[in-house]
């Protein structure tokens, strides 16, 4: 009986002194508290995936966009060119007119057409003969004033043309507007995901605490009071010192309670050895070179686009190799990004993230120190100097895992 009392003394010190008090202080317990986090998490990730359909639709309407605007300038272009000719093949003509105009002020031409009439057999013939010239002559206008019709209606339909471009361009510039702030949007959704991932596993080792408590004790949810159980030690004869181990996880739990025949106040002690977790607190140096270590044992292989070996993009790559030395982040480099904590070059360490932008956080590296990352990109995984002809021009920033 004596040794349940104990055991439930120590039991007693352990929830009060356990890292995961501050789940049991709240209005729920451990597993509801995970229920309710998983809920969120499921919500959280439902409204991702609405940002991700969304950012798809809006990126199918750029590219479609964009396709459009590209056609429409080559139409421009055939345009400028066809006005260009018409106007050439309008002076041309111009030019032939204006030149026979003075061949027949300066020579025998008008003196021929007379001559013509005079000469004619009939009134008939003399008439045809002014009539065949009349009509040489108005052929000639017509066809410049055709062309003169021809010229005018290609210079408006290149200046509706140009308003078709200039709309497009504004549309284009609206849906990458719309662009950028959903691609904000899901890595703002990305960074809660992955927290709320976290707080779930920290809630479902609580309940695993919680569990083992309950089991060990063979009781229910531990109400004892300490003092009463020391005060119905206090009639024993004999001295005893009791030693009662809880070890849940990485918590361990040792009370002493000792009893004499006097009526001194007996004395429960909780010394909960060092805890040690699995956030890396502490231990940040070995954690991130398991990390690079990790990183480059996949060099060499080419681009892919995912998370696993073989086939690792940038973020990918990252994620995997931190997993793996015991370090959790989210998907993509975006969501990498908001979830470290900006530094400033002269401050980044080897282990750090280096960051990249083109209209947005695009890319992400292992920062090696002096200014190299280890990487992988289109031309597979590899060691970068991130100040090169293209990562200096995109280099966005740096970033420190929390």
């Amino acid at each position: 009986m004596k040794s349940s009392k104990i055991i439930a003394i120590a039991l007693a010190a352990a929830i009060t002194v356990s890292p995961f008090a501050g789940i049991a202080s709240t209005s729920v317990s451990a597993s509801e508290s995970s229920a309710t986090i998983a809920s969120k998490k499921a919500d959280m990730k439902s409204q991702l995936a609405d940002i991700v359909q969304q950012e798809s639709e809006v990126s199918a309407k750029v590219a479609a966009n964009q396709k459009e605007f590209t056609q429409l300038k080559k139409d421009q272009v055939k345009l400028e060119k066809s006005i260009e000719e018409t106007k050439a093949a309008i002076d041309k003509r111009k030019g032939k007119l204006e030149e026979r105009a003075r061949a027949m002020q300066t020579s025998s031409a008008t003196t021929s057409i007379v001559d013509s009439v005079l000469e004619a057999d009939s009134i008939t013939d003399a008439a045809a003969a002014v009539i065949a010239y009349s009509k040489f002559q108005s052929a000639d206008v017509s066809i410049v004033e055709a062309q003169q019709k021809d010229e005018n209606k290609l210079a408006a339909d290149n200046k509706s043309l140009s308003a078709k471009i200039d709309n497009q361009r504004s549309v284009i510039a609206s849906s990458e507007v719309a662009a950028g702030k959903l691609a904000a949007q899901k890595a703002e959704k990305e960074v809660l995901v992955a927290k709320l991932a976290n707080d779930e596993k920290r809630a479902q080792k609580a309940e695993k605490v919680a569990a083992e408590l309950a089991a060990a004790a063979a009781v229910q949810p531990i109400k004892t009071d300490v003092k009463e159980v020391a005060k119905a030690d206090e009639k024993t004869e004999t001295s005893t010192v009791a030693k009662a181990e809880t070890k849940t996880g990485n918590v361990v739990s040792v009370v002493n309670t000792s009893t004499n025949k006097t009526d001194d106040t007996k004395k429960a002690e909780n010394k909960p050895a060092k805890e040690t977790t699995d956030n890396n607190a502490g231990s940040v140096v070995s954690g991130v070179s398991g990390a690079i270590q990790e990183a480059y044992k996949y060099a060499g292989q080419a681009y892919g686009g995912g998370a696993v070996p073989g086939n690792f993009d940038c973020s990918g790559l990252v994620m995997y190799s931190y997993a793996k030395a015991g370090i959790s982040l989210p998907r993509t480099a975006a969501a990498q990004y908001g979830a470290t904590t900006r530094i400033s070059e002269s401050q980044a360490q080897a282990g750090d993230l280096v960051f990249f932008s083109d209209g947005g956080i695009s890319h992400v590296g292992i920062y090696l120190g002096g200014g190299q990352m280890f990487n992988s990109q289109n031309n597979g995984i590899q060691t970068d100097n991130i100040h090169g002809a293209y990562w200096g021009e995109h280099l966005a920033g740096f970033g420190r895992i929390n």
